[in-house]
């Protein structure tokens, strides 16, 4: 991170083209010149659970087996009815297909199956003889791909579609993603203005219809084609050339060209072509950006994600428009994106930050709604369809967390996500291990793992100490336990695992009231562990009647008092009580009173930041140190 950056890749890239290949049920057809550090592990629903299991059944079960895929997603695509005032006709079915598939492999329920497969189905019915497929009415000679809208959707069908066959091994997926690229490759180059239409999954989708074909016209288009939409999202230029000019503080509030959900998508595209063709080049926008986010007073949210109305923004303004999902959900898939290529278990903070925070507070505790975005400052709303953007997102990253708890190194494992789970990895030469973790993570730090390798075996095993974790204690079967610090790439073990052998990791979660920057600063967020705490008003029905503002209160820091159990926002979940301090002391009425703090996924949450009476207590985000 920071000035480790490349440091990082370099210093493993010698060893990492002897990692095995990951779990894809159909492996790429293209072997690539940079081979990740960290190849992720799948896990599928009987080996996964704890809080993140939890969540992704909800949002399968909850959610995408309960969305009407006729009236919202197919039958604009029958009837592509008449555009409206601005020409808007956004559905968002690529993703959905996206996210159906990766449930699908992840389930084994033949219904959720079944959903996708009719949804991939009823789609291809719908399209022309010459390759069109969309909810937009036809123009002759295909100008409806001109228009705004039109091609978001294709780029995101070719993914989805690409992504149907790479976990569900559906050949006539992977020919209908080819058909509707080799249509794009055709059409999009005759648009007289390519700058005028959202291109923001255009190069993903591309490299891995690539990577699942081999055919160089889609590596070709994704590096070399200029695209971009510079009136409110990005650059028009190649993705091999995409640098944004000159980089100073003022690169990321140029409204026209930085959009946070379209930019952070390019970044993951350009580490994926980095990985086909590596030049250091590729990845100067990523540095630049995660630099200006983790900086003091920089773009990322104490919550994990970023965004207000959709841009980058550095005066940390929680009201609103702010956290928008897409961002999240791409927020997530770049860290882990940065982390796989470098080996730096580091960025497994960040990726925890957001989860558990951002992620799952958009989304209701019932499970069915969405949010498109998520403001830590005053009341949040759902949004008021199952399409567009940010739901199909929301799903998508959510059906890759699977992929994030696990990964094989060299010739280990690494663990980075902390969840109920059971995995059995393939360690190379007739080795398998089958690791199992115990704990309600992130209700407490306790985790034991249970080591149980086929036969002894000599192995390094990686595990992350998250930077909130003052010290970690470790204790292997029944040695002496050692003290950990955090902060490391990692910290490995290095010995022969016997059957059964057991690993305790006790990392305690204190309290820390968190510093705020620009419009926080002077105000600080209450954290435990990754978990970010509000205001909510369910809690604080009578506090809210007496302080409707809840800026005019001061929390006594030293009045915080132990976590309570709280199940009404999850399984597991707590609070803490405090008590306040009116903002004028001499009030005739100073009687301190109750302030309940939930864990940020309280759909009731109005506010995050709050003013305590001694900031001597606060201290700096561990996110945002330097690294």
């Amino acid at each position: 991170m920071k000035s480790l950056f490349l440091g990082v890749f370099c210093l493993f890239a010698w060893f990492a083209v002897n990692i095995a290949p990951s779990d894809a049920i159909e492996p790429d057809a293209v072997k690539p010149e940079v081979i990740d550090v960290l190849q992720p592990v799948r896990l599928v629903q009987s080996e996964l659970s704890g809080e993140i299991g939890r969540r992704i059944d909800d949002l399968i079960y909850k959610n995408y087996m309960v969305i009407d895929i006729e009236k919202d997603f197919l039958d604009p695509f029958r009837k592509r009815p008449a555009l409206g005032e601005y020409d808007r006709c956004y559905v968002g079915i690529g993703k959905v297909i996206d996210a159906g598939s990766m449930f699908s492999a992840y389930t084994g329920d033949p219904k959720v199956s079944e959903r996708t497969t009719r949804l991939i189905d009823e789609l291809l019915k719908t399209r022309d003889a010459d390759g069109y497929l969309g909810a937009i009415p036809v123009e002759p000679e295909g100008r409806q791909n001109y228009r705004n809208w039109a091609l978001h959707e294709e780029e995101y069908m070719v993914l989805g579609l690409t992504d149907n066959w790479r976990y569900c091994g559906n050949k006539k997926s992977l020919d209908a993603a080819r058909r509707l690229a080799d249509y794009v490759l055709e059409t999009f180059p005759k648009n007289p203005k390519i700058d005028t239409v959202c291109t923001a999954g255009l190069p993903e989708s591309m490299l891995t219809l690539y990577g699942a074909t081999g055919d160089t016209r889609y590596l070709r288009f994704a590096a070399d084609q200029r695209h971009g939409y510079p009136h409110c999202e990005s650059e028009c230029t190649a993705l091999s050339e995409w640098t944004k000019g000159p980089l100073n503080d003022q690169t990321l509030i140029r409204y026209e060209t930085s959009h946070t959900y379209v930019n952070t998508a390019r970044c993951c595209a350009q580490i994926m072509l980095f990985h086909y063709e590596p030049k250091e080049s590729l990845l100067t926008i990523s540095r630049f950006i995660l630099d200006e986010m983790t900086k003091k007073g920089g773009c990322l949210f104490v919550t994990g994600s970023s965004s207000d109305r959709e841009q980058y923004s550095y005066n940390q303004n929680g009201r609103g428009g702010v956290s928008e999902s897409c961002v999240t959900a791409y927020m997530i898939r770049w860290f882990n994106r940065l982390m796989r290529l470098e080996g730096d278990l580091r960025y497994g903070d960040l990726m925890e930050r957001a989860i558990y925070n951002a992620l799952f507070a958009a989304q209701e505790p019932a499970g069915r709604k969405l949010r498109y975005f998520t403001p830590f400052e005053g009341p949040r709303g759902y949004f008021h369809v199952d399409g567009f953007c940010c739901p199909g997102n929301y799903r998508r990253i959510v059906g890759e967390l699977p992929e994030m708890v696990y990964y094989r190194t060299k010739n280990g494992v690494a663990v980075n996500l902390y969840t109920e789970s059971k995995k059995t990895i393939d360690l190379g030469g007739g080795r398998t291990v089958t690791i199992q973790q115990q704990t309600d993570y992130p209700t407490s730090g306790l985790v034991k793992m249970t080591v149980s390798p086929s036969k002894p075996t000599e192995f390094p095993l990686w595990i992350r100490i998250p930077r909130w974790c003052p010290a970690a204690k470790l204790k292997i079967n029944d040695e002496a336990p050692q003290t950990v610090s955090p902060g490391r790439l990692y910290f490995e073990i290095r010995r022969i695992w016997k059957p059964s052998d057991t690993l305790t990791l006790d990392m305690p979660m204190p309290w820390r009231w968190v510093r705020g920057h620009r419009l926080q600063e002077g105000r600080v967020a209450l954290m435990r562990g990754p978990v970010v705490y509000c205001i909510g008003t369910a809690a604080n029905a009578e506090l809210l009647k007496k302080y409707p503002d809840l800026g005019y209160l001061v929390i006594d820091p030293a009045s915080l008092g132990q976590p309570i159990a709280d199940k009404t926002v999850r399984p597991g979940g707590l609070k803490v009580t405090a008590k306040t301090v009116p903002w004028f002391t001499h009030n005739e009425d100073s009687t301190p009173m109750d302030v309940v703090f939930t864990e940020f996924v309280d759909p009731t949450g109005v506010a995050t930041y709050v003013h305590i009476s001694d900031l001597t207590n606060a201290v700096e985000d561990e996110l945002l140190d330097e690294k």
